[in-house]
């Protein structure tokens, strides 16, 4: 795992025992995000998706990450509960209100 990734999971306190990458290419051409699910201290599974783009981060793109989430569910046979998302770019004001609303918790990394 790449050492900016623990870096985040350290500072928000996000531990997760048999974590794995989920690779995106079969669901997308999208090369921005990167994705790990992994079962939490609480024994519910989490999805955590990391956003590493300079445009902003759109309602469009949100929509996005929820069928995102959904195909990666249907893939695995695996209902996450816990969703996480890290975006390091500006984000719509409509966006954050969307994750808050969908459940997800949304964190800004530089």
């Amino acid at each position: 795992m790449e050492k900016e990734i623990c870096k985040l999971f350290e500072d928000k306190k996000i531990l997760l025992k048999n974590l794995k990458d989920i690779d995106l290419s079969k669901f997308t051409k999208k090369r921005t995000y990167k994705c790990y699910y992994g079962v939490d201290t609480k024994s519910f599974y989490t999805i955590v998706l990391i956003r590493n783009a300079k445009s902003r981060f759109l309602l469009k793109e949100f929509e996005f990450i929820e069928e995102l989430h959904f195909q990666i569910c249907t893939k695995t046979g695996v209902n996450i509960k816990k969703l996480i998302c890290f975006y390091n770019s500006d984000i719509c004001s409509k966006t954050l209100n969307a994750f808050k609303q969908k459940g997800w918790k949304s964190y800004a990394f530089v």
